[in-house]
């Protein structure tokens, strides 16, 4: 039995309020852009509106490659653990053996705070479902020997020296945005190797975990 999750789903709620604010946020590039090449304000409104809506657009174009070496799906089973990109790429691939700890870590403080803001805005229900909390796979090493054996995931091995100086250096993958996400994989590992799962906990890459070991499962949005 296979547990394959796809780290690209969202909620249909979420999907909605993402196409508002992308659309509105092209639409506001677009006004920017007509106001520079023919708008009524003076030159230089005009250079600063057109300014923006470049900067709209460049964000945009470079988003669309970048998102095809994103983590698109991740693979729990009988050998270990594996990651794709979404141009179909294997970039993470480990062996149980290699491991001596799966956990995942998510930024609720940032949840928090931004779904405070979010309830003061003129449309909560869209702010509220894009919400950014950063969530990460925490991926412990058995060994120096492991992480020899993985010079191709040295960028997550970098990412993981940003911790608390008690906690253990590890594997770090990024594996979403947490906007309308469900990323069981706790269930998927518990399900194969029980005894690997360190839980789920909140955190961030700057100050690591702040509650190490405690697995929470974060409410889908409706």
């Amino acid at each position: 039995m296979r547990d394959p999750i796809d780290l690209t789903a969202r909620t249909r709620s979420t999907h909605v309020a993402r196409a508002i604010v992308h659309t509105v946020t092209l639409l506001v590039a677009a006004a920017c852009l007509a106001s520079l090449v023919a708008g009524p304000e003076t030159t230089a409104v005009r250079f600063i509106a057109g300014a923006v809506g470049l900067l709209i657009v460049l964000v945009y174009a470079g988003a669309v490659p970048s998102r095809r070496r994103r983590p698109h799906r991740l693979l729990v089973d009988h050998e270990g653990i594996r990651v794709w990109d979404g141009r179909g790429k294997v970039v993470v691939r480990l062996a149980w053996t290699e491991l001596s700890g799966v956990g995942l870590m998510t930024n609720e403080v940032a949840r928090s705070r931004r779904t405070r803001q979010a309830d003061a805005d003129p449309v909560p229900w869209v702010s509220r479902r894009v919400v950014l909390a950063p969530i990460w796979l925490e991926l412990f090493p058995a060994d120096a020997a492991a992480v020899a054996r993985h010079p191709e995931l040295r960028w997550a091995w970098d990412l993981g020296q940003l911790r608390a100086p008690t906690e253990e250096r590890r594997w770090v993958v990024p594996l979403g945005d947490g906007q309308g996400q469900d990323v069981p994989v706790g269930e998927a590992v518990q399900r194969w190797r029980p005894h690997l799962w360190r839980g789920q906990r909140a955190g961030s890459l700057l100050f690591g975990g702040q509650t190490p070991g405690t697995r929470r499962r974060r409410p889908r949005l409706s």
